[in-house]
């Protein structure tokens, strides 16, 4: 059976004011994601090496909807993504995504090196044909370079569903500038990509 294996890594940690509040920040909203998602996670999100956090997926469904959550609720500091199909030679852990080895992790470390070399914010290694992909990736990576902290939170909303109205309240802005955000920010275009991704993911998994 494949797996997804997500590796994240918080970029420029170390230059962080307060690295306290950023730990328990991205605590916090892991500990969310856990139970959220607890039905696609076969182990869940764990911090491993301080500002370093894996997880192992049997579906990838979830996983942008995961990373927006991620991104709206450490903003300003970004987080890059390595995300790597295939087997587990070990056991699973279901406690926590620690102790498992195999070509599923290995691709997952492979996209986190290409990230930390080339630049951008998501890679996926251990599928073939995942070039366009990878380039449509490397592009958000870029865009979302340019967004401010309402248009990440807008699209954490947008990609849950929520209707515009639930969106105004919740973030307490106008209806009009949850538009532009959709809008402006090509959210919709940045939805579609991502769920295309998403589902040639999924048929790995199958």
């Amino acid at each position: 059976m494949n797996y997804l294996a997500l590796i994240g890594d918080i970029c420029g940690s170390r230059g962080v004011a307060d690295r306290g509040e950023l730990q328990h920040a991205l605590h916090s909203v892991l500990e969310e994601l856990n139970g959220a998602h607890a039905k696609a996670l076969a182990s869940p999100i764990t911090v491993t090496l301080g500002d370093e956090f894996q997880a192992l997926l049997t579906s990838a469904k979830p996983i942008w909807e995961m990373v927006a959550v991620i991104q709206a609720s450490l903003y300003p500091v970004r987080v890059r993504f390595g995300f790597g199909v295939g087997t587990i030679a070990t056991d699973i852990n279901p406690e926590a995504a620690l102790g498992m080895d195999g070509p599923a992790f290995h691709h997952a470390r492979d996209a986190m090196t290409v990230l930390k070399e080339e630049g951008g914010l998501f890679f996926i290694e251990g599928v073939s044909g995942t070039k366009l992909a990878n380039h449509s990736l490397r592009l958000i990576s870029e865009l979302q370079s340019q967004w401010q902290h309402n248009r990440f939170k807008v699209y954490r909303f947008y990609l849950e569903g929520r209707p515009v109205q639930q969106i105004v309240e919740s973030l307490s802005i106008s209806k009009t500038a949850v538009y532009k955000n959709i809008n402006d920010g090509l959210l919709g275009t940045f939805h579609g990509i991502q769920s295309a991704i998403s589902e040639q993911l999924e048929e790995q998994l199958r």
